[in-house]
């Protein structure tokens, strides 16, 4: 299978200053063929700055997003923590609860059935 022939990119434009003899700064636009170009008009200057902007907002919304996403992660990471947390304690207070209830139970079964015997000795 031959795959169809990918579009050639277009050369980037090289942006140069230099200075003229009384010092004003002149820009000058070169392709990769050599040939040049008059000064940037102000509308490609204005769309230049536009192309800044989106650029600066874009990567401001990326790194917004890196932050929600971090927050929500660490967020998650605390609340899983605080449910391992949770269930020891949980099971801590079944085993206390499991003891305190077998040993008041013996007891209670100690004293009536003491409490019978000296009922019945008494007898």
């Amino acid at each position: 299978m031959k795959l169809p022939p990918s579009p050639e990119p277009e050369p980037p434009l090289l942006h140069t200053k230099s200075a003229d003899a009384d010092g004003h700064q002149n820009n000058i636009s070169t392709d990769h063929a050599g040939s040049t170009a008059s000064s940037p008009t102000a509308e490609n200057e204005s769309v230049k700055n536009l192309l800044t902007e989106i650029r600066d907002l874009l990567k401001t919304e990326v790194h917004g997003e890196e932050e929600r996403s971090y927050k929500e992660k660490k967020k998650s990471k605390v609340s899983e923590d605080w449910m391992l947390v949770a269930a020891v304690v949980d099971r801590i207070c079944a085993i206390v609860f499991t003891i305190v209830f077998i040993a008041g139970t013996l007891a209670f079964i100690i004293v009536v059935t003491r409490h019978q015997a000296s009922q019945d000795s008494q007898s």
